[in-house]
């Protein structure tokens, strides 16, 4: 990945913070969330393949447990806010 920013741009971008640090600590708060909803929506899919003994999709005969699927969530964290928490789909 090649990502070329002229000066100006750069002169640009540091004046928007300058004026408004807000935005950029709302970007920073966003990414976060977002990467702890990630984060917890794989580590729950992940318990739950190993609980089962298997993965999204995958069939075993005679097994009683099965994966019907889910639907996403929101939780309120504190300190990083609303967090969603995606399905059981695979990521």
């Amino acid at each position: 990945m090649n990502l070329e920013i002229s000066v100006p741009e750069v002169v640009e971008i540091f004046k928007e913070i300058q004026e408004q640090p807000e935005k950029l600590f709302e970007m920073i708060r966003f990414d976060i969330r977002e990467t702890v909803g990630q984060y917890l929506t794989a580590m729950m899919n992940t318990e739950l393949s190993h609980f089962l003994g298997r993965e999204t999709y995958e069939r075993s005969h005679g097994e009683p447990n099965h994966r019907n699927g889910s639907y996403g969530r929101n939780f309120t964290l504190k300190g990083i806010g609303n967090v969603n928490i995606h399905g059981s789909s695979p990521i």
